[in-house]
């Protein structure tokens, strides 16, 4: 799967993803917690960090370390420009017994596109400091796909430069950028999910204070430790 992501990290720069203050704005407001409680003076892993963007963000809140990793080999090269001790690493692959636990875990957008999302889940939240660690996960929402269905359905049997035409199409009509909706389309794996189903998850591996931040895309965090 890391090729299908190495072409867009390669060739599709974007303003969207450019280490600037607008990262920072965007990080606080899809987790909406206090940087001071979760991640100012932390210990963070940005888990599916892409080209660390969010790894960024969290540095310039004042994180004491952030750890980054990613599939995608071309990715992980942009990330260390930011953060030149992130590897390249397969979520699944993760082994609890190398990491350290973590006060705060960000896994944006990634348990989506691997096979197993609820295995995913299990190995990052494995990574949280068992008394008072914050998990915050974006995965998309069931009700939301069906505009991308057609597209993703032809998108295998498209050559790079219909891929890029579609983009391209999608942009004009819809806005975003093409890396956007290179980012959407192209996965092999595009799981969706409810918030029951999801909020099931942080409380069947022990997560208490379960907020949803957003539904378009189902954005929540919870806390791992005793009720606050």
């Amino acid at each position: 799967m890391n090729a299908e992501f190495d072409y867009q990290w390669k060739n599709l720069p974007s303003p969207d993803i450019e280490y600037t203050e607008n990262r920072t704005n965007e990080f606080l407001k899809f987790t909406k917690l206090d940087p001071l409680d979760s991640v100012t003076a932390k210990y963070c892993l940005d888990a599916g960090c892409g080209n660390g963007r969010y790894t960024y963000a969290m540095q310039k809140l004042g994180a004491i370390r952030v750890d980054s990793f990613d599939i995608s080999s071309e990715a992980i090269d942009r990330c260390r420009k930011v953060n030149p001790c992130a590897i390249v690493l397969n979520l699944m692959e993760v082994d609890k017994s190398l990491f350290p636990v973590y006060d705060f875990i960000l896994c944006w957008g990634v348990l989506n596109h691997i096979e197993n999302p609820r295995e995913g889940f299990k190995k990052v939240a494995s990574l949280i400091k068992p008394q008072g660690g914050y998990l915050h996960i974006m995965v998309y929402h069931r009700d939301t796909q069906k505009q991308y269905e057609a597209d993703r359905y032809r998108w295998s049997d498209m050559t790079t430069e219909e891929r890029l035409r579609l983009c391209d199409e999608k942009v004009r009509n819809f806005g975003g950028t093409v890396h956007g909706w290179f980012d959407a389309l192209n996965p092999k794996y595009n799981h969706s999910f409810t918030v029951p189903e999801i909020t099931k998850w942080f409380e069947e591996e022990g997560f208490t204070g379960i907020r949803v931040i957003s539904k378009y895309n189902i954005n929540i965090n919870g806390w791992k430790g005793q009720e606050r």
